[in-house]
């Protein structure tokens, strides 16, 4: 036993000797995480900031006005002033002037103070489904508070409902998002160095050397694999240091069981570039292997981006063998719950089924091919 561990530690030596003399290899490793997070935490933004909204008044009032300065003042709207009434409601919108229209009726201040209430209506813009459905829904409800708060005034059809919204009561889109990204950017990083690792000796000519050596298959694969796992939890850590700093993102839960998890993970990440390393050839075939099966389905199949549950069946299907799937639910959980082991041994477990099969399986191809 101690033999061979010793061994192993010798051929991940080796391995870690490669990869700082390869100054590519440490830009995928150090750059990249980096890069992936600005990017990916800016860009997959859905919050609402200084949307265009056009106040429709026909005849102006003080409620009116209050209304109109209310949601001008709001971080979610930006709000030109009141227009009188058109005749073609859609207009803006074709031109581009207004994300949403909030139309008064003539008699707003009358009305607010009648049994009724006041009727208005709200046009959205809804080429963009996600953003529509925030877009109403921010209009909405900043107008009931603005009615109910700063004019004093509780129109019947206001009903008195306190909606609760846990672990991200201010419905910021990094809060999802950048757990979701520790998915994406482990799994691809990880596949993406280990695939490399037994082309690179193929395509050097180092195999032979290797093969002559008293390393079993399992002790190369194992010493190859040890160095990327060091490497993919500092990548781990950046990632949480960043989405802390510049993304606001707090841990919730514990930090040495995210820690194991995300071990669990990575482990189950590098297994993938182990199999597709010893089946590709060439680094480059190995590189674009190794992207095609971790990025796309990690993106679009895990719930990274879109649910699960709204997939056809045969997509879940392939979404219940995607890894990112079970340690998304895992680090959204801890992160924005703070649950644990109680809650989180399912995907945990078939996390690590996953990656000890991968794992024979890259071990097992790798002696077939010896």
């Amino acid at each position: 036993m101690k033999a061979s561990l010793r061994r192993i530690l010798v051929a991940g030596h080796k391995e870690f000797l490669h990869i700082i003399r390869d100054p590519q290899t440490l830009a995928i490793v150090i750059l990249m995480p980096v890069i992936m997070m600005f990017l990916y935490g800016y860009a997959l933004n859905s919050d609402i900031h200084n949307a265009q909204l056009l106040v429709e008044a026909p005849v102006p009032s003080a409620a009116s006005r209050a209304l109109t300065s209310r949601l001008n003042a709001s971080t979610f709207f930006s709000v030109p002033g009141s227009i009188p009434a058109s005749a073609d409601p859609l207009q803006p919108f074709r031109s581009g002037q207004a994300r949403a229209l909030l139309r008064l009726p003539p008699d707003f201040e009358a009305s607010l103070r009648r049994p009724g209430g006041a009727a208005l209506q709200v046009i959205v813009d809804g080429s963009d489904p996600s953003v529509g459905s925030r877009m109403r829904g921010a209009v909405e409800g900043a107008v009931q508070k603005t009615l109910m708060d700063y004019l004093d005034i509780e129109p019947p059809h206001i009903l008195d409902q306190r909606a609760v919204v846990l672990y991200n009561p201010e419905q910021r889109s990094a809060m999802f998002f950048v757990p979701g990204l520790m998915a994406v950017i482990l799994l691809m990083i990880s596949a993406l160095l280990t695939s490399i690792a037994i082309t690179r000796e193929k395509e050097t000519g180092t195999m032979g050397q290797l093969l002559i050596t008293p390393l079993r298959p399992g002790e190369i694969i194992a010493g190859k694999l040890l160095p990327y796992v060091v490497l993919a939890s500092l990548d781990g850590l950046l990632i949480l240091i960043v989405g802390r700093l510049i993304f606001g993102v707090q841990v919730a839960g514990n930090l040495f069981f995210l820690a194991i998890c995300s071990l669990i993970y990575v482990f189950t990440a590098l297994s993938i570039g182990l199999l597709v390393s010893t089946i590709a050839k060439r680094q480059h075939h190995a590189m674009m292997m190794a992207l095609g099966a971790t990025m796309m389905p990690t993106v679009i199949l895990s719930g990274f981006i879109f649910p699960i549950s709204s997939m056809p069946l045969f997509l879940q299907v392939i979404a219940h063998i995607v890894p990112a799937t079970y340690y998304l639910q895992i680090v959204r959980g801890i992160i924005l719950k703070g649950v644990g082991l109680r809650e989180l041994w399912q995907p945990l477990l078939i996390l690590g089924f996953e990656g000890l099969l991968l794992f024979g399986l890259s071990i097992r191809k790798f002696r077939i091919k010896l």
